[in-house]
């Protein structure tokens, strides 16, 4: 009996009718066998598809930047067949209105039918704590919709994207975008940092949510960047219980190594948060422990590029000069928690540069600003005492003091 983790490939062109993509999304989920008592036992499951902004790009009638709907049609019979649980399925739109953009998608339209399926706008959602996470977590804990946390089940439905600063997109970066941006800003600039938080943050989603279903729409897709990006054809879907191995197929499937990280292409600004999982214990990132039922990635690849968007080999000195302006933070954060308390601070060099009472006003002094941060990245965190502090900032030393070849 296979100990290998499982993830279906099948080729889906772009030129397939709805139908045709709906029942290959079955297939793909089939083709798995048992999804696992989790799943089968929920008696409510939140699926995140990647609806993350409006914008409605189609190639032959595909979705090329968000999750193609018809494949969210698909993964919902998938799982009617599995389970009668309450699919709550939804993204949190940075620019908001997400029942406008669910609209413009046809997702309204086409889930009715489908019994205790009910689509949510987790903009909208009551944001909840996390509770304590993992020791070597970024953050001790996190802020997160309702329904998320107290959900039995977690499936992830990624469009398969190039994306400048991480690399690439798929089901464990797809997660991100139920981090309310109420709390973290649009477009959660709070987590995307100019220095470490971002793949840590990801691997920590990857982590506590721990998708019990993860689907990859590569029917239509974009690479060098994520938005507007050169559209490319893949076709193909993919489906897998483990959230790792099903990444490591899809970036195998993009032309990328998923075992190589920073500053090595296409992660030239930021660790590669596949590998940061697969380290954290969430799955296998060697093509070896994996049992692909299908084609194999190789041949099927469709060859993507990351665009970068600056000067890359700065990149060690702004982590280095992060970790300084970190440390001099961590020395006088009790007499700025006494004169900041519970506001967000921007600094640099251990100055504060602005303040704020939340990220939209701390990304709004910033444009005004003018500041070139490529050049002078600055830190900003939300200030509290030592002892209320959930950032854990022993990892600015450890990325900015650790060489590159030594990733793991």
């Amino acid at each position: 009996m296979s100990l290998k983790e499982k993830v279906s490939l099948v080729r889906c062109s772009h030129l397939e009718e709805d139908a045709e993509v709906v029942r290959k999304t079955e297939e793909a989920i089939a083709r798995l066998g048992d999804l696992g008592s989790k799943l089968r036992n929920a008696r409510t499951i939140a699926v995140k598809i990647n609806a993350g902004i409006h914008r409605v790009i189609v190639t032959h009638g595909k979705q090329t930047e968000l999750t193609d709907p018809a494949v969210v049609e698909g993964t919902v019979r998938a799982l009617r067949a599995v389970t009668d649980a309450e699919l709550l399925i939804g993204d949190a739109p940075t620019d908001g209105d997400a029942f406008g953009l669910y609209g413009k998608l046809g997702l309204i339209e086409r889930l009715a039918p489908y019994p205790n399926v009910r689509l949510v706008d987790f903009n909208a959602s009551e944001v909840v704590e996390t509770g304590e996470m993992h020791e070597g977590a970024m953050f001790r804990r996190y802020s997160l919709p309702r329904e998320v946390v107290e959900a039995d089940a977690i499936v992830s439905v990624a469009k398969m994207k190039a994306h400048a600063s991480m690399g690439c997109t798929l089901c464990i970066k797809n997660l991100f975008g139920w981090m309310p941006p109420s709390v973290y800003g649009a477009p959660r600039m709070y987590l995307h940092d100019r220095l470490i938080r971002l793949p840590r943050v990801l691997s920590d989603m990857a982590q506590w949510m721990r998708p019990s279903l993860n689907v990859i729409d590569g029917i239509a897709a974009s690479s060098k960047k994520e938005w507007g990006g050169d559209i490319l054809t893949p076709g193909v879907i993919l489906a897998g219980t483990n959230i790792v191995a099903t990444d490591n197929v899809g970036a195998r499937v993009m032309g990328f190594d998923p075992a190589d990280d920073y500053p090595n292409p296409p992660f030239y600004y930021r660790r590669n948060a596949i590998k940061l999982a697969a380290a954290a214990g969430l799955g296998p990132n060697q093509k070896e422990a994996i049992e692909v039922l299908g084609p194999m990635p190789e041949e099927v690849v469709t060859r993507f590029e990351v665009e970068p968007y600056g000067e890359t080999t700065a990149r060690g000195q702004q982590l280095q000069r992060g970790a300084e302006c970190v440390s001099l933070y961590q020395a006088q954060q009790e007499e700025l928690a006494h004169r900041f308390p519970n506001r967000y601070l921007a600094l640099f060099d251990g100055e504060v540069l602005w303040d704020g009472l939340d990220m939209a006003t701390m990304m709004r002094l910033e444009h005004e600003s003018g500041r070139n941060w490529q050049s002078a990245p600055q830190f900003v965190v939300r200030c509290v005492p030592g002892e209320q502090e959930i950032e854990q900032f022993n990892w600015y030393q450890h990325e900015a003091t650790r060489p590159a070849a030594s990733l793991v």
